[in-house]
């Protein structure tokens, strides 16, 4: 019985879309954390150092909303971004997340950030130590954002 529930599960979830990532997905990322890393210096705080394990983290939940077409902070199975980040071994005593849909590149998502009362906050955490950033498409060539930012335990 379970067998077979999980069968109907796995027929109905659907083949799973590749993500499509723009070409400059690298200097994409280097430019978010740049000028992440300006706001928060702005604002007297320690800049923030990119961590791969949060890069795939963010990647993740922005394929995950560019294939929806939908914002959401819940990945596959409702998926918190705790658990995505257990999934990346990376052990974390805080972390944020902070999304976007149809900005045209990095500066216009931090500007939409820093004009959201809690983005702002998520973006200028005190405690955040390390950050990671993803970018996807979706099929209507809208881009999907993802910033997430925590500090180890």
């Amino acid at each position: 019985m379970i067998l077979r529930l999980l069968v109907l599960v796995l027929l109905l979830a659907g083949p799973a879309a590749a993500c499509q990532m723009p070409a400059d997905l690298p200097a994409l990322r280097s430019a978010l954390l740049s000028l992440v890393n300006d706001r928060r210096a702005e604002a007297g705080l320690p800049a923030l150092t990119n961590d791969s394990r949060l890069g795939r983290a963010a990647q993740t939940q922005a394929c995950r909303m560019a294939d929806r077409e939908r914002l959401t902070h819940r990945g596959s199975w409702l998926a918190g971004l705790g658990r995505r980040l257990r999934r990346e071994d990376y052990a974390y005593a805080m972390a944020v997340e902070n999304i976007g849909e149809g900005q045209r590149d990095p500066a216009e998502i931090v500007t939409a950030w820093m004009d959201s009362r809690d983005h702002r906050l998520n973006l200028l955490a005190p405690d955040a130590r390390d950050a990671g950033f993803g970018v996807a498409l979706a099929e209507t060539g809208r881009l999907n954002w993802s910033m997430v930012a925590a500090a180890p335990r």
